[in-house]
């Protein structure tokens, strides 16, 4: 079962600007950051949310979530993440 050539490429292109933005931020903010964190703070700060959500043509915040957990599956055991995603909740309801 092959994919077809366009499809690699796409995924290749997805993944080379994701990690172009996660460098971005880490040079924005001006200090050696992890990926949960460029998670963080992409979702707590409009201009990084507007370009991650904008650039990697993602129509919302649930697949910017799922995008970074796809690239990194082990996100998820990061105690500030779950610590952000439980007050996330509790603000929604």
């Amino acid at each position: 079962m092959t994919k077809d050539p366009f499809t690699i490429l796409e995924k290749k292109d997805n993944e080379h600007n994701f990690l172009c933005l996660c460098s971005y931020v880490s040079i924005c903010e001006n200090k050696k950051m992890n990926l949960a964190n460029v998670l963080l703070l992409s979702l707590k700060e409009k201009h990084y949310k507007w370009l991650f959500l904008n650039i990697l043509d993602v129509e919302n915040e649930f697949e910017l979530v799922k995008m970074f957990l796809q690239y990194d599956p082990f996100l998820y055991k990061s105690k500030y993440i779950t610590k952000f995603f439980k007050q996330y909740t509790k603000y929604r309801k």
